[in-house]
């Protein structure tokens, strides 16, 4: 599995309507190879805010296809909100995971 992730830190206060562009479908959700997505706060108290959006993949490949994807360039388009102060995209591939033991059968 492959993960990629952006760091967003916004000026504070603007937390819900970031929450609220995010919120809207546009077009991951149908993408081939696409796992799964989550918006993540940091819990601080802080002038800023800071979220991490975190996206699921079966392969680079498939997130490389996102990227390249009409769908990607119309979600991305238009001038950015001024809140936002800065971003930092990473990736990585899962290399061990671990799920809950499944309840025993009575």
């Amino acid at each position: 599995m492959f993960v990629a992730t952006n760091q967003i830190t916004i000026k504070k206060g603007n937390g819900d309507d970031l929450e609220s562009r995010f919120g809207e479908q546009r077009g991951v959700q149908d993408q081939e190879g696409f796992l799964g997505f989550e918006m993540w706060r940091l819990n601080k108290d802080e002038e800023t805010e800071e979220y991490l959006i975190v996206t699921h993949w079966e392969s680079e490949e498939a997130n490389l296809a996102w990227i390249r994807s009409d769908s990607f360039k119309q979600a991305h388009a238009g001038p950015h909100p001024d809140y936002i102060l800065g971003g930092e995209f990473k990736t990585y591939t899962i290399r061990l995971s671990r799920a809950p033991k499944l309840p025993r059968a009575s």
